[in-house]
């Protein structure tokens, strides 16, 4: 018998058209709730370094990222292709001022040189395209202005010992869950996430200008009983010095942020 292997994705990806709020399923352990919030603050305070900056939120989900970045000052457009997730974050924040579309990641309406900032939050590895998609982003903003790419590394620290925890266990006979484990790609990603497909994503179109790391060992077995042992405090120091290690090791990271311009001239 040889030894269970990840999914490949699928060998034709199609167009998420109807991807509902069912789809994501929040974990409550700790761990999880630090690396959301950890997630989404970085993305608003990168997405918003321009002061009153023109800001697009691609497969914005809910919205509630651009929604947050428009209580900023910003002007902001989120991008969705599900019609049910612009209708509940309408529902959620009817008062918002950021603005919502219907849009394809690879197709985006919008005029060249428009943005300061351009940003997809999780949801690039589900795109048909993702590099179209960069292509499309190096097109709509300013000269000066920034890509930034959120993206889950299904080959960080605690993926690796996930799957080496999981072939021990499989080697003594343990028996595997029916579920698709943590570190396995799901069947909605079009590819795997990982540092080096994160650094092919510019092309001849955008080069690479910072990536930082979020989180470490998010998921691992064990890892949410032994945070939720910890009084309060001790676990978030725990998770701020570990959050600190990956900032400075993307590679190593749960979640992988980078940021993107378009090619400085050559001279």
């Amino acid at each position: 018998m040889s030894i269970e292997t990840e999914r490949p994705p699928a060998s034709s990806p199609e167009f998420d058209l109807s991807y509902s709020i069912e789809d994501f399923i929040a974990s409550d352990g700790r761990d999880s709730q630090y690396i959301y919030r950890a997630i989404e603050d970085t993305m608003v305070d990168l997405a918003t370094e321009v002061p009153g900056g023109r800001v697009l939120d691609v497969a914005c989900g809910t919205g509630k990222v651009s929604m947050r970045i428009a209580e900023r000052g910003c002007f902001s457009v989120g991008a969705e292709a599900s019609m049910e997730m612009i209708g509940l974050g309408r529902w959620v924040q009817p008062e918002s001022m950021a603005l919502m579309v219907r849009s394809i990641a690879e197709d985006l309406p919008f005029a060249s040189d428009t943005f300061d900032r351009v940003i997809c939050q999780g949801s690039l590895d589900h795109f048909v395209d993702g590099h179209a998609f960069m292509r499309e982003a190096a097109r709509i903003i300013k000269p000066d202005g920034r890509v930034v790419i959120a993206l889950a590394n299904f080959e960080s620290v605690s993926c690796r010992l996930g799957r080496t925890i999981d072939r021990v266990k499989w080697k003594l006979g343990r028996p595997r869950p029916p579920w698709r484990r943590y570190w396995q790609t799901p069947e909605d990603h079009n590819v795997k996430g990982d540092l080096p497909y994160v650094k092919s994503l510019g092309g001849d179109r955008l080069e690479l200008e910072r990536c930082t790391g979020i989180s470490l060992l998010w998921l691992l077995f064990g890892w949410k009983s032994v945070l939720g042992r910890l009084p309060e405090g001790a676990a978030n120091r725990v998770l701020h010095a570990l959050d600190g290690y990956a900032r400075k090791r993307p590679g190593q990271a749960d979640m992988m942020i980078s940021v993107w311009r378009r090619p400085s001239p050559r001279k």
